[in-house]
């Protein structure tokens, strides 16, 4: 899958989470619900291991913040539609080669009267967005 990539370093943030609205649902449009991500960036970390410099990596503080402002920015029907998004921002740091976005929404409607996790997983590349 990564066959052009060197390295596969990873930096992740296994454990984001955030109460937004978003969904289908008239609810979920209205209502704030609780999401839950894990974020993996594949990346070759050498040259920073080598220089101990912020500079020669990703700083896992920005892409936190650009996963926060998509979280709380404009409402996505789809969890497929939000994580594509957040895939492509990150992917955008031509540091980043692969990105694997884990996202859950916690209480999704599943049934009527039935509430449970629904959990989408993509993995992206630049070669996806054509970067």
């Amino acid at each position: 899958m990564f066959n052009d990539i060197c390295h596969q370093d990873k930096i992740i943030l296994p454990e984001l989470s955030f109460w937004a609205c978003h969904g289908v649902l008239p609810q979920e449009q209205e209502q704030k619900q609780e999401f839950k991500l894990r974020v993996e960036l594949i990346l070759d970390t050498e040259e920073a291991a080598e220089s101990d410099d912020l500079a020669d990596t990703v700083d896992y503080g920005q892409v936190y913040r650009q996963i926060e402002k998509i979280m709380l920015g404009p409402r996505h029907n789809l969890l497929e539609s939000l994580a594509s998004e957040i895939a492509h921002t990150l992917l955008a740091d031509e540091q980043v080669q692969a990105v694997t976005v884990r996202l859950e929404k916690c209480l999704a409607p599943l049934a009527p009267r039935l509430q449970a996790p629904a959990v989408l997983e993509l993995t992206r590349t630049v070669a996806d967005f054509g970067m």
